[in-house]
């Protein structure tokens, strides 16, 4: 019997394999990193964590590096805490943005290629060759986002794949989001304040945002009323360490 590692391998080449030759895009390449990826995503933020536990079934998208912008300076935050997964646990490393709103950054070229250095370094420790930036930004910034998507998926080995998260109002009513270079979205719907209401009963009527490039993946956070997707992919935020009842809970609850 094949371990889960060894099915994740395969599903990439058996994705691989039956993309059209045409269609031999940065996308298309990395399809089949994407393809192998779990349905099921816990991510583990900047605090001890230990997911030993987790079923094979599902991976973990933890923060391995903090960029803190303001004005023309860069700090970098490495991973402090452990993270304890099992050797076949699929792992993605996450960028985390935070721009200050006391002093906002300028936002200048130095600090959108510091960025992407930091996606670049992700990558070459990726074993599941993805990598995922996590970047709030206001609405003035939209345009350095967009640029340091493209610039990273310019960069990245065209087999390592760039998943972003985005506000679940940038895949609804807010969408701005049509072109950017990432080859998964993911839309966060919760803290969502006076959008909750609005985007649950969306998700509640179509199972998923039908924005381009907004469907593949979805965002769900422990403490807040669960949202049954048929997203390709489902992501979980809890607010504080991971325990082995919140995951069957949640397991249980959000199925499609």
């Amino acid at each position: 019997m094949l371990k889960p590692a060894s099915l994740r391998a395969a599903a990439a080449v058996l994705a691989a394999a039956l993309l059209p030759l045409a269609a031999d895009t940065p996308r298309a390449r990395t399809a089949g990193a994407l393809a192998a990826l779990p349905a099921t995503m816990l991510w583990a933020w900047e605090r001890p964590e230990d997911l030993r536990w987790l079923p094979p079934e599902a991976g973990v998208a933890y923060v391995a590096v903090t960029v803190e912008l303001a004005g023309d300076a860069v700090r970098l935050r490495r991973r402090a805490y452990p993270l304890l997964v099992r050797p076949d646990t699929a792992v993605v490393p996450m960028v985390h943005v935070d721009a200050s709103w006391r002093t906002p950054p300028v936002l200048g070229i130095a600090q959108r290629d510091l960025i992407v250095e930091q996606l670049l370094a992700a990558a070459r420790g990726s074993a599941s060759h993805v990598v995922q930036l996590d970047f709030e930004v206001r609405q003035s910034q939209r345009a350095f986002l967009r640029d340091v998507v493209r610039e990273a998926r310019r960069r990245l080995p065209p087999e390592v794949a760039l998943s972003a998260t985005a506000l679940a109002s940038w895949c609804a009513g807010d969408y701005w989001l049509a072109g950017l270079a990432a080859d998964e979205i993911v839309p966060m719907a919760f803290r969502m304040a006076r959008d909750d209401a609005a985007i649950r009963r969306l998700l509640a009527e179509r199972g998923a945002f039908t924005r381009p490039g907004c469907a593949g993946a979805l965002g769900m956070a422990s403490d807040e009323a669960p949202i049954k997707t048929h997203a390709v992919r489902r992501y979980f935020f809890a607010p504080r360490s991971w325990d082995q009842d919140t995951w069957r809970r949640l397991s249980s609850s959000t199925s499609p």
